[in-house]
């Protein structure tokens, strides 16, 4: 079994670099992110490719996150050896390879240039294009908005689960509960429950073009349906009852003497058809025709199951036909049985395709409204199809090389994508990286069959020969087991050379199958019961045989969590310790639950019932006989209500170290992640509480609405992150093990079959065609049953082969002939390829033996004997290692840290604060230098409360608040308020304050612009931002506004900058209020202040405050108090660093607009003169000799 197409062998200092399609093909432990990372190492330095010219996509941020740290680390090692060169000293020690590549580095010249371009290259490697193919297109998207005006960051939503809830639920509310409960009630017995729905439409919602095809007649879902499905269920009725009348008693006679016929032919088993039947099947469903009023209902055609499905139904028919030898057996009376199978499965498929489709549009449709993308849509919104788009040149123009690894797991849109892009002009170098072997994301729309096309229009083969993970003993045992191939997948698995320098097992056989030895097959339920127990045996023999062995060298890999779930119970009953490697969800721990019982107790600490759960909970570990001691639980509902009273204060996580005293945290310590898992829900739950302004009562409703709906896909901060138990059996699924590897690797479950879907959606052609059929035995349905069978078991090999390369010394495998597990992908490799497809019952141990010796494969063959009927429990050996003190650092550099503008001109201590770069909008101050009568001397936001807290909330209004206003408007700044602690009465003031705000025309540079004129597309709201900063002082600010003195805020700011104590280094962080765009393409920061400017009463009953108190000289004065010009230009040394990196073609002279501080308080709205000096706004153009300073400034440090 071979791939057409000449393969060479992969060369990593004579791979040519220059434009092609080249495919590199890399088998499991060969090292393809070596080559990756020594490639781009030969990018930037031979072909000399900028390193932002060059594009490396792969499949996961993980494995981003990787890629960047190895070629980063690639790139660091060939410098050295370069600038050791130079130096003509001795090169540190490099790989054979590196050392190679460095012996072509003897030109002066170009070994310089090497070092310019390396030196480079490692400082922009944070910012290089090094991501998943998601990450590509959003950049992509970015740049494409960025150079026409539109936003730069479209929102990305990473948990559809919400969406897809609502929209299942809107749908079934009004639509579906609109039908007669006899209809919704045969819905429900067919398979249509909103839970279904909600599975169907996820799965879907990962397409990014989904299309559930129709069939003829289907419902329109523009319009209701009752009305719809009445009209067809009376077409169906009608057209069978006539050919019932005119073909029943024929397809009765043709079932009997069918029947008779197979027996016969020797068939024992002809169920349900019999050539003389004990019942008159007709003279049934004749009677029940008869007793029907007009049209039966869908729960009254389900009752006739036993009949309609189990006999007449074309699908009995056809399956039992097939079990009596019939290859494509033809339908008994055909017009008939189709009539039936639309009587029966025709309603409910079309109340399914009617309700996916509806919600699909209607996904879209609010996606469009929120402005928000799926990852889906990604792709979707970048597919240049097969015409050209103009998007397309620059694409090509911005690199020069891609390379994309994972290649096997791309899907047909990707690779369109890709091909369009980079491959038709053959002006890139396009170099993709995968194994076919290795293709097993299908749930995710990982296509082999795309791989295969882009195999075959490749203009060069290579693949890595070598493999550096398994020890030469087991990689030879590998290569011959292995020699048959992916027999399913047509692909062969070619030997590799061992170069790995890990060490063999002193003792045993490198690679052995446990064997359950029996004359026939058994039966899943009987597995299930034993084979963990003899599964856990066998571990446990293995660590004694083996003394060099501990348990956290041991990995068994799974197929499914359920199987992880009976095998660590297992593992635990013989005293091993496990860790279950997968993603998981905090609050589906013990800890969550442990969590809960507290935040019931906290919110009702009278509730006797919520005290003793807790009491008995680990959290306080009471034993049962404690809670009947007198005035116990008392104390505690006492304590309760302290802590309670507290929240606000010490917060959930404070409860938490009141209450686990040293013994409890010990304990909790010895229940593995428990202590971790618990801190972490507490976090989670304490920061919706702050975020969402949450009681403890709400708290705990939200906790238990989490963990009885839990989040699908897992946010990355619900992960479980605690620290594992250092010397435990990892238990990993085959999925999450890809790109991990273990000395020891066992192999529990790949004597099993796959499991195959059971619809109702099916794979049906193109992308992202499904076919919702609910019948599977007949016709289409059959067919795409086949196909799924036929994908499942293909990728079951795929998916061994993954599991078979992940050990480094030793691999045991299990075998057990279970019934109907002929679909394992073991069999091609212990029986031989002609074995694939015969029944289990011929897969017999004498001929497993037989095969093995045949082919004289070094595999030992040890029986899986019977659990022990008085078990042994592991202990694991005393610790001998002495205790040392770790190094104890010398000296730590305390000036290192994050800091803001906050930070910078603070004068009292908000750590917090500063450390997010907010600045605190400052109380009330009367400044009254001039008036300008023209304007009003009130505002609606004149008495509106003052200082940080009402000013955040104004914040928070703004970046949420929508443009042009809806009424929605109104729910968002009530649901402020009443977070920030106002009074709701502020409402209206604030909905008409905020109006004028966006009405009132810019003035200066920007003339009558007014920010109710900017699009969603030119308003990017909280730009947040993090600069390295070298070192800066005082007095380098100073100087670096001396740079442009006849500018705004000159030399009557500077003394006042002088005066603050600004040394820092580190980082400098904040956040844009917003970040716009004018029609000239030129951007501004934005940001909005809430001082309070105006005439004080005596005793505050009738204070001043409107736009006539906001002229320039009140404003400037507030700027220079405040150290706002400080805080604009740190803001555009910000936008300038991201137009920089994110806008092609960027020139500051061109794009760089200015800065705007609005003062929310004195803001006239649309009635005003439009001059340059109207009041509640400073506009100034960027004064970008300063910007450019301070630029250079935090990137170079002061001289």
């Amino acid at each position: 079994m071979s791939l057409p197409g000449m393969v060479q062998r992969f060369e990593a200092n004579t791979y040519p670099l220059d434009p092609g399609l080249r495919l590199l093909e890399a088998s499991a432990g060969t090292g393809k992110t070596f080559a990756l990372a020594h490639l781009c190492l030969r990018l930037i330095t031979e072909a000399r490719h900028p390193l932002e010219r060059l594009l490396v996509v792969t499949y996961t941020e993980a494995a981003a996150d990787e890629l960047r740290s190895r070629i980063g680390e690639r790139f660091q090692a060939a410098l050295e050896g370069l600038e050791a060169l130079e130096a003509e000293r001795l090169a540190p020690a490099a790989d054979p390879i590196l050392e190679r590549w460095l012996e072509g580095a003897s030109d002066t010249t170009l070994r310089q240039q090497w070092i310019s371009g390396l030196l480079l290259a490692l400082e922009q490697l944070d910012r290089a294009d090094i991501t998943t193919i998601h990450g590509f297109c959003r950049r992509t998207l970015r740049r494409m908005a960025l150079s026409s005006g539109a936003a730069m960051d479209p929102e990305l939503e990473t948990d559809s689960t919400d969406l897809l809830q609502q929209v299942v639920q809107d749908i079934w509310r009004d639509q579906v509960l609109t039908l007669p409960a006899d209809q919704l009630m045969g819905l429900r017995q067919s398979g249509l429950t909103p839970e279904a729905m909600t599975q169907a439409l996820r799965l879907l919602d990962g397409e990014p073009h989904p299309c559930v095809l129709a069939e003829r007649d289907d419902f329109d879902p523009d319009e209701p349906l009752a009305a719809q499905l009445t009209v067809w269920m009376e077409r169906c009725w009608e057209r069978f009852l006539l050919l019932w009348q005119r073909d029943g008693d024929t397809l009765e006679s043709c079932f009997r003497s069918s029947a008779a016929q197979w027996k016969a032919q020797g068939c024992r088993d002809t169920k349900p058809y019999s050539g003389k039947p004990r019942t008159d099947r007709c003279a049934v469903l004749n009677r029940w025709i008869a007793d029907q009023n007009g049209v039966p209902s869908m729960a009254t055609i389900r009752a006739q199951k036993s009949l309609l499905r189990d006999y007449f139904h074309p699908g009995c028919w056809c399956s039992a036909a097939r079990r009596c030898g019939e290859s494509d057996p033809s339908l008994a009376a055909a017009e008939l049985q189709q009539s039936i199978a639309a009587l029966w499965d025709g309603p409910p498929e079309r109340v399914w395709r009617f309700v996916l489709n509806r919600a699909l549009r209607e996904l879209d449709a609010r996606r469009t409204r929120r402005g928000v993308i799926s990852f889906p849509g990604l792709l979707a919104a970048l597919d240049p199809g097969e015409e050209e788009v103009p998007w397309l040149a620059p694409l090509r123009c911005r690199y020069r090389a891609v390379m994309v690894d994972e290649f096997q797991d791309t899907d047909p849109l990707q690779w369109r994508l890709l091909r369009r892009t980079f491959a038709e002009q053959r002006e890139h170098l396009l170099l993709l990286v995968g194994d076919p072997k290795q293709a097993i994301y299908r749930f995710r729309g990982g296509d082999l069959a795309t791989y295969l096309q882009a195999r075959r229009q490749a203009d060069r083969i290579d693949a890595l020969q070598e493999n550096f993970r398994t020890t030469p003993s087991l990689m030879h045992a590998l290569n011959d087991l292995m020699l048959p191939g992916l027999v399913r997948s047509e692909l062969p698995v070619p030997a590799v050379e061992p170069r790995s320098g890990a060490q063999a097992p002193p003792q045993g056989c490198p690679l052995q199958l446990l064997h359950w030895t029996g004359e026939a097959p058994l039966t899943k339920t009987a597995l299930a019961e034993e084979l963990p127990l003899r599964l856990a045996d066998a571990v446990l023999r293995l660590l004694r045989e083996r003394t060099d062995l501990t348990p956290a060298q041991l990995c068994l890999l799974v197929s499914t969590h359920r199987q992880a779930t009976e095998l660590r119970r297992a593992l635990s009953s013989r005293g091993l310790p496990t860790r279950l490697v997968s993603q998981g969800d905090v609050f589906e721990t013990e800890a969550a639950a442990v969590l809960q019982r507290l935040l019931d107790a906290l919110a009702q600490p009278g509730d006797e019932r919520r005290l003793r759960l807790l009491a008995c909970s680990p959290l306080m570990g009471w034993p049962p006989e404690d809670l009947s001691i007198e005035g116990d639980l008392d104390q505690l509902a006492l304590r309760l209500r302290a802590w309670a009273v507290q929240l606000p204060t010490i917060g959930l996580l404070g409860c938490l170290s009141d209450l686990l005293d040293g013994e409890r945290m010990a304990e909790l310590s010895d229940r593995g992640r428990m202590l971790g898992d618990l801190q972490q829900a507490a976090r989670l739950a304490q920061e919706v509480m702050h975020r969402q302004g949450l009681d403890i009562a709400s708290t705990a409703t939200w906790l238990r609405r989490e963990r009885l709906h839990p989040a699908d896909p897992v946010p990355e901060s619900r992960q479980p992150h605690s620290d594992l138990v250092d010397s435990a059996i990892a238990v990993v699924t085959v999925h999450r093990s890809k790109g991990l590897e273990y000395p020891v690797v066992i192999c529990p479950t790949l004597w099993e079959g796959p499991r195959v879907g059971g619809g109702p959606l099916w794979r049906d052609g193109g992308e992202g065609a499904w076919r919702l059929l609910l019948d599977a035995r007949w016709g289409r349905g059959l067919d795409l049953a086949q196909q799924e069978e036929a994908a499942a078991m293909a990728e079951a090999e795929r998916l061994a082969y993954v599991a078979l390369t992940r050990a480094r010394s030793q691999l045991v495998l299990v075998w057990v002939r279970g019934t109907h597990q002929e679909g394992s992908p073991l069999v091609s490799w212990l029986f031989g390829a002609d074995a694939v497809g015969e029944p289990i019952e011929q897969l017999t141990d004498e001929r497993l033996s037989a095969e093995l010796a045949e082919r004289a494969l070094a595999i030992e063959l040890r029986s899986l004997e019977s659990p022990d009927p008085a078990p042994q429990r592991w202990r694991s050996p005393a610790p001998t290692d002495r205790l040392t003190l770790g190094a104890v650092p010398q000296r730590i550099d305390r000036r290192w840290g994050r800091s803001s503008y906050s930070a910078w001109t603070a004068t009292s201590e908000d750590p917090a604060r500063h450390e997010l770069g907010r600045d605190a909008d400052p109380e009330g101050e009367e400044i009254l230098d001039e008036a300008d009568d023209q304007w009003p001397e009130d505002g609606p936001l004149s008495d509106f409360p003052r200082g940080a807290s009402a000013g955040d909330c104004l914040h928070r209004i703004l970046e949420q608040v929508s443009v042009p206003s809806r009424p929605q408007d109104a729910e968002l700044i009530e649901a402020e308020l009443r977070r920030a602690g106002l009074d709701l009465s502020w409402g209206p003031a604030v909905q008409h304050g905020l109006q004028l705000v966006l009405q009132t025309p810019l003035g200066g540079p920007l003339g009558d612009l007014s920010l109710d004129q900017l699009v969603s597309q030119q308003r990017y709201p909280e730009l947040g931002f993090d600069l390295p900063v070298e070192q800066v002082r005082t007095a380098d600010l100073v100087k670096a506004f001396q740079a442009e003195p006849e500018a705004r805020f000159g030399a009557d700011y500077q003394e006042r900058l002088a005066s603050l104590s600004v040394n820092s280094r580190g980082f400098l962080t904040g956040s844009i209020d917003l970040v716009f765009v004018d029609p000239s393409q030129r951007w501004w920061v934005l940001d909005w202040k809430s001082n309070w400017i105006g005439e004080r009463s005596g005793d505050g009953s009738d204070d001043r405050c409107g736009p006539r108190h906001y002229t320039q000289a009140a404003m400037e004065s507030q700027m220079i108090h405040h150290h706002y010009p400080l805080q604009a230009h740190l803001y555009l040394v910000a936008l300038h660093r991201h137009l920089h990196w994110r806008l092609p073609g960027y020139r500051p002279e061109r794009h760089l607009g200015g800065y705007v501080y609005v003062f929310l308080r004195g803001m006239p709205g649309s009635r005003q003169l439009g001059s340059r000096t109207t009041p509640g706004r400073i506009v100034e153009a960027a004064p970008l000799k300063r910007v450019l300073a301070l630029d250079r400034l935090l990137h170079e440090g002061g001289r």
